[in-house]
């Protein structure tokens, strides 16, 4: 990797960028963010990114032709997806030893201009702060599907989702890695995720084909995390990858289990989750999942390597290469996890009790600690009566969506989906009442369907504990409408299960520490 290109470059003259005077009247401050590729200056409501003369091999901006290139470039990608932040290139130019944007000196580097946006508005910062909805989710999962559905594809563009670029870019991450072993990345999960991946490769170059002839490999957004998103009065997307078609051009799957692969990072696998359910409620794209632990993997180390890039960086603080150092090393654990899910069966878990025992609280929490596909029978009603999942339904039992018949289409719609992802070599858990035999029993057709192993866990709890929670739950935002006489009506219905081998009773007044091992332990 180098900093210094032969051209005159802004490297020198940071500082001068930081003068409010280069920015207009009326402009008092000036605030730097930096990345391993760019320093993003705001000012006056606009942000001005000038790319850094770095080489990092898949990337080079070493010449200012090559700047105002990517500059353009940028412009005009960006512009598909977000046009109303995308403005325009301004030349930086030196007039009398004075720096100038938009001047008719010397040209000695360019700039991005784009409308500035509230930093606390990042969906990284949201995460943080616990304040990114169920519905945001799906906005994004919308318009993600939406820009995938008009992206460019094409004969050119195909070739880059063959097994063999992407055999090259596996070959590029390790190679550019290796320096990272034993400071980010240990030597173990290094072979390890180094052999699953060779071997993954090399036994689905069919399903790589199949993919790209069917028209799924696409010019993408190629860098579909939480940071190049906004979250205002709409989903802002920004900052897809214009410099080099390896990335930006692949299978629309690797782009979903990007942004995936980012909440997980965040530990809002629940998130996730919905994203990925949403995404293929708006696509249909059944042959994505099959590769989403993949991508994901793929996803995560690369994230690994970028981070861990910036500990080169001289511009960086040593409080910033610190954090950097903790982050990559998250990554790389995380893609150590994908890939062994990659030579694991998947299983299909069932969880189920009645309102208000915890049963989703217990779910999530095994489908966090697994990375399983957590479908929950709430979730799903709401999605197909076009019910917002924070929107809240008083209802009466038995009625309005909660109706006989729309229960019914709610089952069959989570069996459908159970199938589907259950047959992409997804693990499933099932979250809902099923207050009958028959639906367990459906769940014991379908895993012996699909040849997998089921595991029961009745969740219960005392009911003066459920009826404290279903009263903290009126005020909260969740997709259960369910209040405290709906669950004595279904007290009413519910069938308990016979005792049998592949139950589990678990109580959520106490401690589940103890219940969650003892789960994973069964369904290893």
């Amino acid at each position: 990797m180098s900093f210094l290109g032969p051209d005159p470059t802004i490297q020198s003259r940071v500082k001068e960028m930081l003068d409010p005077r280069l920015y207009g009247k009326g402009v008092k401050k000036v605030q730097l963010i930096q990345t391993h590729t760019s320093w993003v200056f705001l000012a006056g409501g606009f942000a001005y990114k000038v790319k850094k003369p770095v080489n990092f091999g898949f990337l080079d901006y070493t010449t200012l032709s090559a700047r105002r290139f990517f500059c353009y470039e940028e412009l005009r990608l960006n512009r598909l997806i977000s046009p109303e932040i995308y403005l325009d290139v301004l030349p930086i130019t030196d007039e009398k030893g004075r720096l100038k944007i938009g001047g008719k000196g010397q040209v000695i580097d360019y700039c991005v201009m784009m409308k500035a946006l509230p930093q606390s508005a990042i969906m990284t910062e949201r995460l943080q702060r616990g304040e990114v909805s169920f519905e945001d989710v799906d906005e994004i999962a919308r318009t993600v599907a939406r820009f995938h559905e008009n992206a460019e594809r094409g004969r050119e563009i195909s070739r880059y989702g063959s097994s063999e670029i992407i055999k090259l870019n596996w070959d590029e991450n390790f190679a550019q890695t290796i320096g990272f072993i034993g400071k980010t990345i240990t030597r173990q999960a290094f072979l390890e995720i180094k052999r699953t991946v060779e071997r993954f490769v090399a036994s689905n170059r069919d399903v790589f084909q199949k993919r790209r002839q069917n028209g799924f490999v696409r010019r993408c957004h190629g860098d579909l995390h939480s940071k190049n998103i906004f979250l205002l009065d709409k989903v802002y997307i920004f900052d897809c990858i214009e410099f080099n078609p390896r990335f930006s051009c692949s299978d629309v799957a690797a782009e979903v289990a990007f942004m995936a692969m980012d909440l997980d990072y965040h530990q809002r696998h629940d998130l996730s989750n919905l994203f990925v359910e949403r995404y293929f409620s708006y696509t249909g794209d059944e042959g994505c999942l099959g590769l989403l632990n993949f991508y994901k993997c793929y996803r995560a180390y690369v994230r690994g390597k970028v981070t861990g890039f910036q500990l080169d960086d001289p511009g960086i603080s040593d409080k910033a290469k610190a954090a950097a150092k903790r982050g990559a090393r998250r990554y790389f654990q995380l893609a150590l996890s994908y890939a062994r899910l990659l030579e694991k069966k998947p299983y299909l878990l069932v969880v189920f009790g009645l309102p208000g025992v915890g049963k989703s609280f217990l779910a999530q929490r095994i489908a966090q600690r697994t990375l399983a596909m957590h479908l929950l029978s709430d979730s799903i009603r709401k999605q197909i009566c076009g019910v917002g999942f924070s929107e809240r339904r008083s209802f009466e039992f038995g009625r309005g969506i909660y109706a006989p018949e729309v229960t019914e289409r709610t089952y069959d719609e989570m069996f459908r989906r159970a199938e589907v992802f259950l047959r992409a070599g997804q693990s499933v858990i099932l979250d809902a009442t099923f207050l009958s035999r028959e639906r367990r029993g459906r769940c014991q057709d379908l895993a012996k369907k699909l040849k997998v192993k089921p595991l029961f866990v009745l969740v219960e709890c005392p009911e003066r504990v459920v009826v404290q929670r279903l009263k903290r739950r009126a005020d909260a935002k969740g997709f259960s409408d369910a209040d405290i006489e709906v669950y004595r009506r279904m007290k009413e219905e519910f069938k308990p299960p016979e005792p049998n081998g592949n139950l589990i009773r678990v109580d959520t007044s106490q401690p589940i520490a103890k219940a969650l091992k003892m789960i994973e332990e069964r369904l290893k």
